[in-house]
């Protein structure tokens, strides 16, 4: 029964804070941006092209201002700023365990966090989702904190989530933050 409740939930929440926003989510492949999709879609979600930006029906009603966006360097050099300009709410996905063990993973993440900082207005909500938090390394919230201290988009570490994407309660975790 409960999981009808959270159902509901989910979609009148999704509804108010997307029906006339426009939606970007941004990451590393593999970082959870189409399981987050799948949790929130009544539709079949196949995995993205990589920099391919891709819009879904998702629910009852007509998602098409939501942004799938990854990978792809070279595309992303060229339109990225101008995705970021384009949307209301940011969500950056990265992998927690990538991100701290990787650096060339970092990296990648960095410029694209970096990218966005740089191209925000105050009226933008951005949300740094870090996922498979099951798989984490030990300590990895304040690892995380300090591989952005001292970086210009430090700032943006004031709205941070970690979540296992494997669990559909993830997006509740994200909207919850998404409405603070």
């Amino acid at each position: 029964m409960w999981q009808i409740s959270l159902a509901i939930f989910i979609w009148r929440t999704l509804k108010s804070l997307f029906s006339e926003k426009k939606t970007l989510l941004t990451g590393p492949p593999s970082s959870g941006k189409t399981t987050f999709l799948r949790h929130i879609s009544k539709e079949e979600i196949p995995n993205g092209q990589s920099g391919v930006p891709t819009t879904y029906r998702i629910g009852n009603g007509d998602w098409n201002k939501i942004t799938d966006l990854s990978g792809a360097e070279v595309w992303l050099k060229n339109k990225f700023d101008e995705y970021i300009k384009s949307h209301d709410y940011i969500l950056f996905f990265f992998d927690i365990s990538e991100y701290i063990l990787n650096e060339e993973y970092r990296n990648n993440a960095n410029a694209r966090v970096d990218m966005i900082n740089k191209n925000i207005k105050s009226s933008q909500i951005v949300l740094l989702i870090g996922t498979h938090n099951d798989c984490a390394v030990n300590n990895y919230k304040s690892k995380v904190e300090c591989l952005f201290a001292g970086k210009p988009y430090q700032s943006l570490l004031r709205r941070i989530v970690y979540i296992d994407t494997r669990k559909k309660e993830c997006v509740k975790t994200i909207l919850f933050e998404l409405k603070r």
